[in-house]
C-alpha cells in the first residue's frame, strides 16, 4: 500500500471515529467551574427553584448537586435534602471541609448537553454528566473514594 492511499484510510478512519463519537454523546452534560457556585454554596445561599441531594452518607458526604425542579435525577448513593435544614448545612460543611485527598472542593455549573446552565454541584470530585433531554433525567457518574483497593469502606 503506498503512503498516499495509507494517509487517506487513516483520514477516512479518523472522520468515522469522531462521527461515532459526535452520536454516543449527544446527552452529555458537563460541569463548568464557578467560584461563585462555590461561595455560595459555603454560605449557605440556595437557589428555592433546585431540589438538592449529596452523595453518599450522612456523615461522609463526597457532593452536593441541585438540579432545577424541572429534572428528575436520582442513584442509590444519592439522598435528597431540604436545602434549609440542618441536614443541608452538615453535609456542605463536612464537603467543604473533608476534601478527598489531594483536591479542593470547589463549585460547578451543571450544564445540560446545548451548554445551558440545570444546576449547581459542590464537591472535590469530578463527574460525569448525563442529560436525557426528553425525560430530563440526570445522571451523574463520580469514583468512588469511600472505597479503597480492596473493596472495603474507607471509614471502617
Amino acid at each position: 500500500m503506498t503512503a498516499q492511499r495509507f494517509k487517506i484510510r487513516l483520514a477516512a478512519a479518523a472522520v468515522m471515529v469522531l462521527l461515532i463519537a459526535a452520536c454516543g454523546t449527544a446527552d452529555i452534560g458537563r460541569l463548568r467551574n464557578s467560584a461563585e457556585v462555590g461561595r455560595r454554596f459555603e454560605t449557605l445561599q440556595v437557589s428555592p427553584d433546585y431540589r438538592y441531594w449529596f452523595l453518599f452518607l450522612e456523615n461522609s458526604p463526597y457532593a452536593v448537586v441541585g438540579l432545577e425542579r424541572g429534572y428528575q435525577f436520582g442513584g442509590v448513593l444519592w439522598t435528597e435534602v431540604e436545602p434549609g435544614s440542618e441536614l443541608f448545612r452538615k453535609v456542605v460543611g463536612l464537603v467543604a471541609s473533608f476534601p478527598v485527598p489531594g483536591s479542593i472542593t470547589t463549585g460547578a455549573v451543571i450544564l445540560d448537553p446545548r451548554g445551558e446552565p440545570i444546576g449547581v454541584w459542590y464537591s472535590s470530585m469530578g463527574a460525569g454528566i448525563h442529560v436525557d433531554p426528553e425525560t430530563r433525567v440526570v445522571s451523574i457518574s463520580t469514583g468512588s473514594p469511600w472505597l479503597q483497593g480492596n473493596g472495603q469502606n474507607a471509614y471502617e
